[in-house]
């Protein structure tokens, strides 16, 4: 008896320690996804998918808890802290939450892994040291686009002179992307028309200032400008001449005749398998910022035509575009 006793006594020991085991072994991962866009969805989206390929599974071994502060900056900074306070590895969508995350981080004094997706400048933002060596407990993904591609794109069309650039003066991000572009156009010997906003009840005055002899309208990846494209595309459309839209994101192609960018799910894919290095060991600080394997390209044929704009064969011919 005393030795059946002892028996189920030591079953019961190891039975609490494997659950004991299994439930300290379960990794906590948060994400803050800044707003509901379509490119950072697909960040979010790919970012857990790239977590389970490399063998990470909510509700397995991991528990990832999604919060979205809608773009809201207070609740972004709520949210991050919630993150920052109770999770392993925290992931940040946008640069106003992966900034949001590093800094809640960095009060705590809990050191946990940042992994950033869709920030365009890290090292501006103060998110690293350098893209090469991160140098802390950050690392993860820019959404840098092909920006010299994409405006290499406009020599395709006849008679272009001067180009419009639009951008969010307060957001860094646009401010760096527009620095690229303004490079691109000098070398192409076109004029730039630079417009500014500092937020989105400004859009529709500054597109519709845009001079009549401006052929084309360039946008960075720009959060503001985004979430507002139905404003950009009204504003267009009561033009007397027709304008080239180009957008540096994809999902921003309802208002724009061209988008290129980044694949936002390849992305957040890439972040997700970073994080799993990190979950199986491995030091941020040592895991360099890169950029999307892919691009992608949309072309807004249907609003084009409605426009009075002609779009090139080439243009439409070009490989791997999305012709709509």
């Amino acid at each position: 008896m005393k030795k059946t006793t002892l028996t189920l006594l030591s079953a019961l020991l190891v039975t609490t320690a494997l659950a004991s085991c299994g439930k300290t072994g379960t990794k906590k991962v948060g994400i803050l996804q800044f707003g509901s866009f379509d490119a950072l969805t697909k960040a979010k989206d790919g970012f857990v998918e790239g977590l389970s390929e490399a063998g990470f599974t909510d509700g397995s071994n991991i528990e990832i808890k999604v919060l979205n502060p809608e773009a809201d900056s207070g609740s972004n900074k709520q949210m991050a802290d919630t993150l920052a306070a109770g999770q392993d590895l925290v992931y940040g969508i946008a640069t106003p939450s992966a900034t949001a995350l590093k800094n809640s981080v960095d009060s705590t004094g809990r050191n946990i892994p940042v992994v950033f997706s869709a920030v365009t400048d890290p090292v501006g933002a103060k998110l690293v040291a350098s893209l090469e060596k991160p140098g802390a407990n950050v690392t993860g993904m820019s959404d840098l686009g092909p920006i010299e591609k994409e405006l290499d794109l406009l020599d395709l069309f006849s008679g272009i002179d001067k180009v419009a650039t639009l951008i969010t003066a307060t957001e860094s991000n646009s401010i760096y992307q527009e620095d690229i572009a303004k490079t691109v156009l000098a070398k192409k010997g076109l004029t730039e028309v630079a417009k500014s906003i500092n937020n989105a009840t400004e859009i529709s005055a500054a597109v519709t200032s845009i001079p009549s002899d401006v052929d084309a309208l360039w946008i960075p990846t720009d959060d503001t400008i985004a979430a507002n494209m139905a404003t950009i595309k009204s504003a267009v459309e009561g033009r007397t001449t027709p304008l080239i839209v180009m957008a540096c994101d994809v999902g921003m192609i309802s208002g724009s005749i061209i988008a290129m960018g980044v694949d936002y799910e390849e992305l957040g894919k890439q972040a997700g398998e970073k994080a799993a290095k990190i979950l199986n060991g491995a030091d941020p600080a040592s895991i360099p910022v890169e950029t999307a394997d892919k691009s992608v390209i949309s072309i807004n044929q249907t609003w084009a035509t409605k426009i009075g704009l002609t779009l090139p064969e080439a243009l439409l011919k070009t490989e791997g575009a999305k012709v709509i």
